[in-house]
Parts: C-alpha cells; sequence; structure tokens
C-alpha cells in the first residue's frame, strides 16, 4: 500500500467510512431505542388513563371496573401485558395475565395524580416497564393507585430487528460508497495514467513534447517536464556544435600529417598515414554519434529498410568482387531513425558477412509490434560462444591481420542503443554466424 496511491486513497477512505458508519449506526440505534421507549410509555399512559376511566366505586365502597382493558393479552397468564389496581389496603384486583403474581411497585407512592415510570422485575423472570400513578376517583377522596407494565422483551425485539435492518442497510450503503470511492479515485488518477503513456511514447521517440490539456494539479510537473526536454536538446545541440568544432579543428592538422606521410616512402611514413586515415575514420563517426544522439521522433525519418539493404549489397559485392557472392533479401519493414546511421549499422554488418562468407548472404527483415528485427546469415565460419562475447567489445578483433580498427560491431551496438535496440550473435544454421538486429519501427 506504501508505493501506491491509489491503495493509500482507497484505504483511507475505507478507514474513515468504516468509522463514520460504525458511529452513524451506534447513534441511530441509541435514538431508535429511545424512540421505542417513549413510545411504549406513552402506550402505557394511555392504558393507565383507560383503566382509571373504567374504575368507579360502588354504593358499599369497593372498587369496580366498569370496562376492563379489551387486549387480549392481559388474559393470558405471564404474556407480558399486565396491569394492576391497589388502594389502601393494597391490591385491589389485578389483570389474568398477572395469575398469582403482582407488580412489585416503589414504596412509598409518588404524590396524587404525578406519572412514575420504572423499569421492575416481573413473572417468569420478566423484566418489566411500569408506568403509575395515584389518581382520586369521584365518590370518594382515598387514593387508588393504578399500574400497567409491559415486557422489555418487547423492546429488545424491535431494538433487534431494526439493528439488524440498519447493519444491513449500512454494510450495503458502506459498499456502495466504496465502490464510489474507487471509481472517483480511478478517474481522478486517470490523468497519470495518461501521463505514463505519453512518457513511454516519448522514450519510444513516438512524440516529441507532452501536449494536450491537462488537469491543474498534473499541468506544472507537464510543463517542468517539457522544460527538461529543451534543456536537455539546448543541451545536446551544444555538445554537437562542440564536437564539429572540435573535428574542424583537427582536420587541417591531420590534413598536414597525412601530407607529410604521404612525401616518404620508408616504414614510418605509410604507418603514419594509416593512422591518420584512422583518427579521420573516427572522427567522423563521432560526428556521427553526436548527430544520432539529438535525433527525436519529429525528425526521424520512415527508413525503407529494404531499399537501403539492396544498395549496400550492391556496392559490397563491387568490393569484394573476388568472391562470388549471393545477397538473399526478404522481407519489409521500416526504421524510425536516421538514415545514415541506418546504413553504417547495416554496412558494418553486412561488410562483416561478406569477409568470412564463402558464397552466400542471407537478409530476413520483420517488422511487428512497433520493432524491426533484421538477421543476416552467413555461410562461413562461425563463432564460438566465447568469441562471439569478445566481438561486441570495443577493439576486440579475432583476427589481427585483417583490416578495421575493431570498432565495427561495439559502433552497431552503441548507434542500436542510442534507438532503444539491441544487437545479438548467434549461430546460423548453416554453421555460419547469425547476427539479429533489432530496432524501432515509425508508428501506424
Amino acid at each position: 500500500m506504501r508505493n501506491s496511491l491509489a491503495l493509500r486513497l482507497i484505504g483511507g477512505a475505507s478507514i474513515w467510512l468504516a468509522v463514520a458508519l460504525a458511529l452513524s449506526g451506534f447513534g441511530l440505534s441509541e435514538v431508535f431505542d429511545r424512540q421505542v421507549t417513549a413510545t411504549y410509555q406513552r402506550q402505557l399512559m394511555q392504558q393507565v388513563d383507560r383503566l382509571a376511566a373504567g374504575l368507579a366505586w360502588t354504593p358499599g365502597g369497593t372498587l369496580s371496573l366498569v370496562a376492563p382493558p379489551s387486549d387480549p393479552a392481559y388474559r393470558r397468564p405471564y404474556s407480558g401485558r399486565y396491569w394492576q389496581v391497589s388502594g389502601e389496603s393494597g391490591i385491589v384486583m389485578r389483570s389474568d395475565s398477572l395469575w398469582d403474581q403482582s407488580l412489585a411497585l416503589p414504596d412509598p407512592p409518588g404524590p396524587l395524580g404525578e406519572v412514575g415510570r420504572h423499569v421492575v422485575p416481573g413473572p417468569a423472570g420478566q423484566s418489566l416497564l411500569l408506568a403509575e400513578r395515584s389518581v382520586a376517583l369521584v365518590g370518594r377522596d382515598v387514593p387508588v393507585r393504578l399500574a400497567v407494565a409491559v415486557d422489555r422483551a418487547e423492546l429488545a425485539t424491535a431494538n433487534a430487528e431494526f439493528n439488524r435492518l440498519l447493519s444491513a442497510s449500512l454494510l450495503i450503503l458502506g459498499l456502495g460508497l466504496m465502490l464510489a470511492v474507487a471509481v472517483q479515485i480511478m478517474f481522478g488518477l486517470w490523468p497519470l495514467k495518461r501521463l505514463q503513456r505519453s512518457l513511454a511514447m516519448l522514450r519510444n521517440r513516438r512524440q516529441q513534447r507532452l501536449s494536450g490539456s491537462w488537469p491543474v494539479e498534473v499541468r506544472p510537473l507537464v510543463d517542468e517536464i517539457n522544460e527538461l526536454l529543451d534543456r536537455d536538446e539546448a543541451l545536446l545541440e551544444r555538445t554537437r556544435r562542440q564536437a564539429a568544432d572540435l573535428a574542424h579543428g583537427l582536420k587541417t592538422p591531420l590534413a598536414v600529417l597525412a601530407n607529410e606521410a604521404g612525401s616518404g616512402n620508408d616504414a614510418l611514413h605509410g604507418e603514419v598515414g594509416r593512422q591518420v586515415d584512422v583518427m579521420r575514420k573516427q572522427i567522423e563517426r563521432h560526428l556521427a554519434r553526436a548527430r544520432t544522439a539529438g535525433l527525436t521522433a519529429q525528425n526521424a525519418e520512415a527508413v525503407d529498410a529494404p531499399g537501403t539493404i539492396r544498395e549496400l549489397a550492391r556496392t559490397l559485392a563491387r568490393i569484394h568482387g573476388e568472391k562470388p557472392l549471393d545477397f538473399e533479401i526478404e522481407g519489409s519493414g521500416r526504421f524510425a531513425g536516421d538514415r545514415q546511421d541506418f546504413a553504417e549499422m547495416l554496412g558494418n554488418l553486412m561488410d562483416n558477412a561478406c569477409r568470412w562468407a564463402k558464397s552466400r548472404i542471407a537478409v530476413s527483415l520483420l517488422e511487428l509490434g512497433g520493432r524491426l528485427r533484421i538477421t543476416i546469415d552467413d555461410d562461413g565460419p562461425g563463432m564460438t560462444g566465447e568469441q562471439r562475447e569478445r566481438a561486441l567489445e570495443r577493439y576486440g578483433r579475432l583476427d589481427e591481420s585483417a583490416p578495421g580498427s575493431g570498432l565495427g560491431l561495439a559502433i552497431v551496438t552503441d548507434i542500436a542503443s542510442m534507438y532503444g535496440g539491441s544487437l545479438l550473435l548467434d549461430r546460423a544454421a548453416s554453421g555460419g554466424l547469425r547476427v539479429v538486429l533489432e530496432l524501432p519501427a515509425p508508428p501506424g
């Protein structure tokens, strides 16, 4: 979770929602419990009033219940609904539901007319919610104490049912809110996903700048990245100019050395001439590398790979005219980059193949998934695994008697890596050397 911004936001929202919903559920449960208790207490007081209305003194001075409560629960033993009437001498009458029990009223009774609400024990281990009042009936001033009670299990059942419904509702609400939060976070972080894709396209040379409309929160980051790209481009341009100035400054001294070397016929002059030629080629190579380093998607070409390879094949066939070389070129594809760089890479690889091949060089091309794969097979002696590793090293020459600086394959690797490509040496089916060059292809 520490490494994911989305998981952090979802985790924080989950904790907050869980706490908020738990507190809300607790509060609602308490409010409902109080409302249910208040409702039952009002109902009990209504029963007390009805009981008082149905009582009357007889001429003989006894109490008579003219209109008993109509609820059948008052006639069923231990039903949880009870009433009781007490006078000066004790209990005068009670509901059939009390059977042989009585309501435990607190002593002393409250003032006349005042309502008392209590929780008292009841029959069969019940806990009762009781409402009682002392009244004076018409005909005598003797107070009569009326009490009506209900089993609190009814309240508990109502509360439990409400809590079950409340828990289910809050759970569904919580899941719905979490889904909404997840969707909102994914939608809010979508510009970062888009920024990631844009940076990938920038890395793959499919675009030069981060363009388009961005949210105000992401826009400063996009501007900083574009400014960094501008500074890097300016730095590359300055580096290319410095390399060109250095090469220009060395051309004249090298020309003088070449002229001096050509004026003599001894071995020293010949060696100086050869080294001057090597130095000139190295300078040209580094100038080409400096030019490649600044290549972007905007100025990259869509190089026709088969056409360039055929031109190189014709040139190399004339250079290596002492061999009856047969070039087989199959497939198609395009290279996203500089045509001169492509020609230099393929020229090095095909020239090596011409040097060691007996008679046949096969070049196959395949463009797939934004990549161009070029495979070059020759029917020469090939290389061992150790030789293939050494051949890719800078100045790694397997045959010191052969002409060259030992930079060919290393230079190809350098140029390919600048484009995000790769070079692989393997064994060909004919026993010779197989070279696999993978480079970027233009989009679309």
